[in-house]
């Protein structure tokens, strides 16, 4: 029985993993349960994901958007033993990704021409200690790379980042004439010219006679500059950086049971940068951090041959800033990611065993979502089977998610409607014990 429980529950685990969309950034779930896996075991596995984005602008700019672009996702361990109460693994895996293109023209719509292409590979080497059957501890250290490139642009880009500028060079005007003169706000720009009287008094009276038109000036040359350029560029070189994880686990052989909570804090990292904006080209360095993020993993055995799944991954995406130099503003701008999954495995054979997985990530409070990962929450079901032959064990699955609908937003404004999207993503997986 103990071999039939413990099959199903590596199907369910492995393909929980490549469920579509996760929260934020996150891909792989930077799971470490390879370390609960035979002796001398190796495993391969490979995921794809197709997700369905399309959008619609909001506020008459014009554009019908699809803008998910499909990925891959590629894992590998190999699991082994030192001694009787020590072993270890070493696990590759691709953390964080992101891949998204909005191909229309940015002339014309909110987001056209904004895309964003991240990448990441992370290897993890962990060792276990057995205290006894029950309670073991575990820890390693990671080495983790991350790339990007992002690109930002459209009709809502282009007056956002040109309507900072225009703010930003009018008050380094001004402060080097008077020192301690009150500052221009986006929020004052914006209403003086759209027409508000009392705003475009306010700035005359403030600043002097024919403020307005100055300000109205500055921002067509930017925001005509921005168009001509193609936009804001952003490019960020491979930066890789050492991480560690912790965790304890409680078993119960016997049933299959296993608590296992795995915690990962976050990395520093320093990208070497390029961004283009205005016809200007900055080069620097960009510090920013991959989050913390902590994994509770559950299993046990319901009946012979039956295995209940249950998992929970926080991920501290809050934290994550990335503001470049010269654009000056957050590139993430995520909230915390919360992913829940509970599954069901069962054994019909000594070969053959199903499972069915439930993922659950529920909404965020925030009124709109940042474009470059335009949905809010998503459940979704995983099935799988597994074959096993003698040292060789195949699995396979797949996963249907349906996204939660969301408003891009830029400057804290709705410029896209995302609704009634999915993605689907196909999993296999390989594993022989030598």
């Amino acid at each position: 029985m103990k071999f039939l429980l413990t099959g199903a529950s590596t199907l369910a685990l492995a393909l929980a993993a490549q469920g579509a969309s996760a929260a934020g950034l996150d891909r792989s779930g930077q799971s470490v349960l390879p370390i609960f896996a035979d002796d001398n075991t190796a495993g391969l596995s490979f995921g794809f994901v197709n997700p369905t984005l399309e959008g619609e602008d909001i506020g008459g700019a014009g554009g019908d958007y699809s803008a998910g672009e499909s990925y891959t996702q590629t894992g590998l361990f190999y699991t082994n033993r030192i001694n009787p109460q020590l072993n270890y693994s070493l696990i590759f895996d691709e953390p964080y990704g992101v891949d998204i293109d909005y191909d229309t023209d940015p002339l014309t719509s909110n987001l056209g021409g904004t895309f964003a292409d991240l990448d990441s590979q992370a290897l993890t080497f962990v060792m276990r200690y057995q205290i006894n059957d029950r309670f073991s501890v575990y820890g390693g250290v990671k080495a983790e790379r991350v790339n990007a490139d992002v690109g930002l642009n459209g009709v809502a880009y282009r007056d956002a980042i040109s309507g900072a500028a225009t703010v930003s060079g009018f008050n380094e005007q001004v402060q080097a004439v008077a020192p301690g003169a009150p500052l221009l706000t986006t929020d004052q720009l914006g209403a003086a010219l759209g027409g508000d009287p009392a705003t475009q008094a306010q700035l005359e009276q403030t600043f002097g006679a024919g403020t307005v038109a100055g300000l109205g000036q500055s921002l067509q040359g930017l925001q005509g500059a921005f168009e001509a350029t193609g936009g804001y560029d952003f490019e960020m070189e491979q930066d890789t950086k050492a991480g560690y994880v912790l965790g304890f686990a409680y078993e119960i052989p016997d049933i299959a049971l296993r608590f296992a909570a795995t915690y990962s804090p976050e990395i520093e990292h320093e990208g070497e940068t390029t961004e283009e904006l205005f016809g200007m080209t900055e080069t620097s360095t960009t510090d920013y951090v991959t989050p913390q993020s902590l994994n509770l993993d559950f299993q046990t055995g319901i009946a012979p041959g039956t295995l209940l799944t249950a998992s929970y991954r926080w991920t501290e995406f809050s934290e994550v800033d990335v503001i470049p130099e010269l654009l000056g503003s957050d590139l993430v701008n995520l909230e915390d990611g919360h992913r829940y999954t509970v599954g069901l495995g069962r054994a019909f054979t000594k070969e053959f065993a199903g499972s069915a997985t439930f993922i659950y990530e529920p909404e965020n409070d925030s009124e709109t979502v940042s474009p470059l990962g335009p949905t809010d929450g998503l459940y979704g079901i995983t099935l799988g089977g597994r074959y096993t032959s003698g040292a060789l064990n195949i699995s396979g699955g797949v996963n249907y998610s349906w996204l939660g609908d969301a408003d891009a937003g830029v400057a804290d404004q709705a410029v896209a409607s995302f609704e009634d999207n999915h993605a689907v993503g196909i999993g296999l997986r390989a594993e022989f014990t030598f």
